[in-house]
């Protein structure tokens, strides 16, 4: 939502948007200004809410943005108000921001002297028609905790036979564990346990314990060498919760920047 109080406040979410709106133009500068004073060929100093200067092609460009926070539709003091400024102010180019509309004279002033008449305003249901604009989602979340484990290594196993010979030193620090099934890449123990140990929702809080045989799994040590395991023998518990997820896309923008005649919108400011 704008959650704009007043017109300065609605001034300068406007030149926020007029910002993000050159961020995606290519031009060789660009200015954007709130709250200016731009001196005209008559010599008089005018207010001007928003300033938009940039250079393109080398030609400077300007575009002088009246706001307008205003609960009703404008009426056509104001549009002749920009008229004026925009004689004063050679090479510039007019655009009239309010928040609800504009009176039916202003509509055909500003069409005939190409001032461009918009509304910057709050975000409403209608802008997401044909798209997703609510998610909700709800799921559960299975979690296994490991209390402790330990193993036997496959004495048999010539790779562990050649890895362990003569060295009565190695040691193997469950924290540090890699297990690794055939050729496949090694994984943390905690997630090759996840992937080994059967989820029994009917289990959910109760301690329990299993002896896993797998069939070629070995423990990958520091130096790279590997160790066959045997067989693994895991104390562990389940626990279970629900998730609910909600998704909002209208709680992610701020206002909308709308054409007032063709009522498209060009530009979403986000939060």
């Amino acid at each position: 939502m704008l959650d704009v109080k007043n017109s300065t406040e609605y001034e300068k979410v406007a030149q926020q948007v007029y910002q993000a709106i050159l961020a995606t133009t290519e031009v060789e500068t660009i200015e954007v200004l709130h709250n200016v004073q731009i001196t005209g060929r008559s010599g008089v100093a005018h207010q001007i809410d928003v300033y938009w200067r940039y250079l393109k092609d080398g030609i400077e460009h300007q575009v002088l943005v009246e706001c307008k926070y205003y609960q009703s539709k404008i009426d056509l003091i104001h549009a002749r108000n920009l008229l004026g400024l925009l004689t004063d102010i050679p090479n510039s180019q007019g655009v009239l921001l309010t928040t609800v509309g504009f009176q039916r004279g202003v509509v055909n002033l500003c069409k005939f002297y190409g001032i461009s008449l918009k509304r910057l305003r709050d975000p409403q249901g209608s802008d997401w028609d044909g798209f997703i604009q609510k998610v909700e989602i709800e799921g559960i979340l299975n979690k296994t905790d490991y209390v402790d484990f330990s193993l036997a290594i496959d004495g048999k196993d010539a790779e562990s036979v050649a890895t362990l010979a003569g060295d009565n030193t190695i040691s193997i620090d469950s924290l540090e564990m890699l297990f690794q099934d055939g050729a496949v890449s090694p994984v943390p123990a905690v997630t090759w346990l996840d992937r080994n140990v059967p989820f029994d929702e009917s289990q959910v809080g109760k301690p329990l314990s299993i002896t896993l045989t797998p069939a070629s799994t070995y423990i990958v040590l520091q130096s790279g060498q590997r160790v066959k395991i045997h067989t693994l023998d895991v104390q562990y518990v389940h626990s279970s919760r629900t998730l609910n997820f909600s998704f909002d896309a209208m709680d992610l923008v701020r206002g909308v920047l709308e054409d007032f005649n063709t009522k498209a919108i060009e530009h979403t400011l986000h939060h």
